[in-house]
């Protein structure tokens, strides 16, 4: 019996030092040296302060910022009538504000995980007329930094940007 715990608790020992501590140490250090921006939470750093982070979306409301998609996580059925209703109250306001006849689907709905940092070319491009008048710039001008910061995806055609990317050019301006 005594021979049996020994051996046993020898295991879970080696065990925790060898997936609990080296494992971790290896991977945390693989991490580090390869994708360090990315390990480190790809944080945006302006003037020496961290504002956000690229890889998790922000919520942007000032007229003069691009919006990205909402944060309202709904576990509704796309045809379900809830979720028509609020789709249709989430079109009716940008609508209105951005003063636009289509609002592009991403603007309305959340993504699954309600923290996605990118916005379609088209949903950018529905928002561009409000911040040129809010900024009391040139639409060419906000559909450039559209341009210079449009993402393709590898595996179609979706172009994207990110939403915290482009409020950040835009400060820059």
């Amino acid at each position: 019996m005594k021979k049996i715990l020994g051996s046993q608790l020898r295991f879970l020992v080696m065990s925790i030092l060898v997936f609990g501590g080296l494992y971790t140490v290896v991977i945390t250090g693989v991490g580090q040296l390869l994708f360090s921006n990315q390990a480190n939470g790809s944080q945006q750093v302006v003037d020496g302060k961290v504002i956000g982070s690229t890889l998790i979306g922000q919520s942007f409301r000032q007229p003069g910022y691009f919006a990205g998609r909402s944060d309202a996580v709904s576990q509704l059925s796309p045809v379900s009538a809830e979720q028509q209703a609020l789709v249709s109250e989430r079109s009716a306001a940008l609508q209105k504000e951005n003063q636009i006849n289509e609002v592009p689907i991403d603007l309305v709905t959340a993504s699954a995980s309600g923290v996605d940092p990118h916005i379609s070319v088209a949903a950018a491009e529905a928002q561009v007329s409000r911040i040129a008048k809010e900024r009391n710039r040139k639409e060419t001008t906000i559909r450039a930094i559209i341009k210079e910061k449009t993402q393709k995806d590898w595996f179609s055609d979706r172009s994207f940007v990110n939403v915290l990317e482009l409020n950040v050019a835009l400060d820059k301006l």
